[in-house]
C-alpha cells in the first residue's frame, strides 16, 4: 500500500467517525427550556450527559436526558466534572430530539444562583 492509499483510507475513516457526531438527531429550528432537578451528571466520553427530573403541567415527573459534548470539549467551554451535582436545581435550554423522546441537546444550564454554563450557542439551520 502506498502513502496516497493510506492517506485516502485514513481520510475516509475520519469522515465516518465525524458522522457519528452529527447533530441531525436534534431539531435546530426551535430552542426550548426546561427546569428541574439534576438526577445524574455523567462526566464521560463520548458525550457528557445531564439527567434532569422534570415535572410537566400536571405534576407528572420524568427524567429527561440532555446530551452535551465530550468531556474535553466541555472543559474548553468552562465545565468540569464538579459543575453540577445531584440535587442541583437547573433551567436548561436545548434542542429537542427529532424522535420525540424527552430531552435533547443541551445548550445552556443555569443554576439556582444564576450561574450559566454554556455548552453551545443556539443556531438555526
Amino acid at each position: 500500500m502506498n502513502i496516497r492509499t493510506a492517506f485516502a483510507l485514513t481520510a475516509l475513516l475520519a469522515a465516518s467517525a465525524s458522522a457519528h457526531h452529527a447533530e441531525s438527531a436534534y431539531d435546530h429550528s426551535k430552542v426550548s427550556s426546561a427546569s428541574g432537578t439534576v438526577k445524574e451528571f455523567l462526566w464521560a466520553n463520548p458525550h457528557v450527559l445531564v439527567y434532569l427530573e422534570v415535572a410537566d403541567d400536571r405534576g407528572h415527573t420524568d427524567v429527561d436526558a440532555f446530551e452535551c459534548g465530550s468531556a474535553i470539549t466541555m472543559i474548553r467551554n468552562g465545565w468540569s466534572r464538579k459543575s453540577l451535582r445531584v440535587g442541583d436545581k437547573l433551567v436548561v435550554t436545548y434542542y429537542h430530539r427529532r424522535d420525540a423522546r424527552p430531552g435533547g441537546m443541551l445548550l445552556t444550564a443555569t443554576d439556582a444562583r444564576g450561574r450559566t454554563l454554556v455548552w453551545q450557542t443556539a443556531t438555526t439551520p
